[in-house]
């Protein structure tokens, strides 16, 4: 009994591991869940940008960026605009960098260590935020939301994407002590809260295993604001 109960904790501790890995990679691990954060993030990273309805001339802001690859394409599709990304992993800087690095050198892409509490910006500079499993990494998610309404035009719009409670709590590597799960309603609550207008949750099947939902919402506090300030 005692040897299996060693095993067990033995197996939880690496599950742990594994989460705090994808929440923060770092070391010789942090390139392994950066390859499957590459993987797994393929699909969600192109139909998040694809929500966002990109123009070539936006300026895009995506945050926890992770090996880059969500970058590179919003790069592409904002070919006369500008793209930023913020990430609180040296490793994931690195790689996203490496990924990026024509673009980087070319100025049109920025990439930067950073904590979406406290962006490196200043107000209403982006026409499109977005982030791809991050929310469960949020200790305070109204805190990071409001900060990136803050940086986003009037008007602008973010999209969020991110597995629903019900199907991510199935997996065994969703420690409660590192992830913190959210509903498609809690989802459009915290948007709303944070001051975004019109949002809502869309859903769709990405693979045999993940349902994604992406949660979008538009700065309309902000864009309220401007045409007050216009009218008077």
């Amino acid at each position: 009994m005692m040897r299996a109960l060693v095993q067990m904790e033995g197996a939880i501790v690496k599950l742990r591991l594994v989460a705090e890995q994808l929440r923060r990679p770092h070391g010789f691990l942090g390139g392994i869940a950066g390859m499957v954060m590459e993987r797994r993030n393929r699909g969600p990273n192109e139909w998040t940008l694809d929500l966002l309805d990109i123009q070539a001339t936006d300026a895009i802001l995506e945050v926890g960026f992770g090996p880059g690859q969500g970058i590179k394409r919003a790069a592409t599709l904002a070919s006369r605009g500008t793209v930023a990304g913020v990430d609180f992993s040296k490793r994931m800087v690195s790689q996203a960098r490496r990924r990026n690095a024509a673009a980087v050198t070319s100025g049109s892409v920025a990439l930067c260590l950073g904590d979406t509490r406290s962006l490196p910006y200043r107000d209403s500079v982006f026409d499109k935020v977005l982030g791809v499993n991050i929310l469960y990494f949020w200790d305070d998610p109204i805190v990071h939301l409001k900060e990136l309404r803050r940086v986003l035009k009037p008007g602008g719009r973010l999209a969020l994407y991110f597995v629903d409670e019900e199907e991510l709590i199935r997996l065994p590597i969703v420690d409660p002590r590192v992830f913190r799960l959210h509903s498609s309603g809690e989802a459009v609550r915290l948007l709303s809260e944070a001051g975004f207008g019109d949002s809502r949750c869309e859903t769709k099947r990405m693979s045999r295993r993940e349902t994604g939902v992406c949660a979008v919402g538009e700065n309309r506090e902000a864009a309220a604001a401007a045409e007050t300030s216009a009218a008077g």
